[in-house]
């Protein structure tokens, strides 16, 4: 039986449906932490610097859950993978939000970014299962990121004006478990991938981490990696220090920051369904590179800025390059073979994540040591070099890779005990 009984047409949709939504969940507990930092440091009388190495081990514990969350979906299926991140998430947004002192905080974030890390590898393998533009459904799917971000700096100032930041934090916890909720109620199944899918349902289990470490050695799956590390790197020390920045470096009140950082998730997320669209058709590394050279544009604008006019656009340019997910995901999606993409796509994300994870920690601590120009001159920086190295690509003109071919498959232990390539 599929996911909602319905044809397999509907189940298609009514499984990127809950997805979306199921993402939305667990990142919004994770993003209403960031708007709350001036609070935090308040409370716990703490500098940004340690604000940021805090959220950088939330991000590092999230990215050490992708590969064993691929693994997991492989082998008890997505949905129940999907259960577990939920519930997760919803018992550590409630402890957050009542952590009495600083190191329980610390420890409690710590748990939340697994129970975050253990959704998105699973759900973006069943996608890609089931759809053949995977850009575009991976453009989708990252919507309820980016709605979470949306929502997540108007709800904080909501709830954190009126009742403080615990109640903030703790409406997190309420929605994840509205969501977990609802996946228990009304999934009954795992759906069954596309007939003509030739993924092995074994494909997670049998690899060893050697493999592991070969999936992320090949030259397509390495670039794309690499791509994702700057982005997330940025993406993070964005997540984590935008609303500060327009508080302290522009003289922002933190209702005015709270809207130029939900005005940014706007247009991330109005962008992740064009970008993945867009790369589909004009290519991963073309999108890629018009979108690094705008945030490098954009980070530039904002470390140099100071008022609310400059933020402005410098904030829209930072998002227009945020929406970098879709088509560097699907290069890296387009190099794994089927039968490796729970695993193989979540060894991706825990290299590109424990790269990106640093970024709040960096950034937090340049800003404290030179000030918001450096820390945001850094992503300026490192934008541009990536757009360059793209661009450079293009003109060499590097021959076309063929997509998920089965001859960049792992060499997966056959019940026998023979090593064969993955079909």
């Amino acid at each position: 039986m599929t996911l909602y009984a319905v044809s397999w047409w509907d189940e298609r949709y009514a499984a990127l449906s809950v997805c979306v939504g199921a993402y939305f969940a667990v990142r919004l507990a994770q993003l209403l932490v960031s708007p709350v930092v001036p609070s935090l440091r308040g409370a716990f009388g703490v500098s940004r610097g340690t604000i940021g190495v805090i959220l950088t081990g939330m991000w590092l514990v999230y990215a050490g859950a992708q590969a064993p969350s691929g693994a997991a979906g492989d082998r008890y299926g997505p949905r129940r993978v999907v259960l577990a991140a939920l519930g997760c998430t919803a018992v550590a947004a409630f402890a957050l939000a009542a952590a009495p002192s600083l190191l329980t905080f610390g420890a409690v974030a710590l748990l939340l970014g697994v129970g975050a890390g253990l959704y998105y590898t699973p759900a973006t393998a069943l996608l890609a299962a089931r759809f053949d533009g995977v850009g575009g459904v991976i453009g989708i799917h990252r919507v309820g990121s980016q709605a979470a971000g949306l929502v997540a700096p108007a709800l904080a100032a909501l709830l954190g004006a009126r009742f403080g930041w615990r109640v903030a934090l703790g409406s997190g916890a309420v929605v994840a478990a509205g969501a977990f909720g609802v996946v228990a109620l009304r999934g009954r199944s795992d759906p069954s991938p596309r007939p003509q899918s030739a993924a092995r349902a074994d494909g997670g289990v049998a690899v060893r981490p050697r493999e592991l470490l070969g999936v992320l050695a090949r030259p397509p799956v390495a670039a794309a990696a690499t791509l994702a590390m700057v982005g997330e790197f940025a993406a993070l020390a964005t997540l984590s220090f935008l609303p500060t920045l327009l508080v302290e470096g522009y003289g922002l009140s933190l209702s005015t920051a709270g809207a130029l950082f939900g005005a940014y998730f706007f247009v991330v997320a109005a962008l992740q369904p064009v970008s993945g669209w867009l790369s589909d058709r004009l290519g991963r590394d073309t999108v890629t590179g018009v979108l690094f050279a705008t945030g490098a544009v954009g980070y530039a604008a904002l470390a140099v800025g100071g008022s609310l006019v400059a933020a402005l656009p410098a904030v829209a340019l930072v998002g227009i390059a945020m929406a970098w997910g879709p088509p560097v995901q699907s290069r890296a999606v387009d190099a794994l073979a089927d039968a490796e993409r729970g695993v193989g796509f979540g060894a991706v994300r825990t290299g590109y994540i424990l790269v990106g994870a640093l970024g709040p920690a960096v950034v937090g601590t340049l800003a404290d040591a030179a000030g918001w120009t450096a820390g945001f001159g850094l992503l300026a920086t490192l934008l541009a070099v990536a757009a360059a190295a793209l661009a450079l690509g293009r003109l060499v003109g590097r021959e076309r890779r063929p997509r998920g071919s089965a001859a960049f498959g792992l060499f997966l232990q056959d019940r026998d005990g023979d090593d064969r390539p993955a079909e």
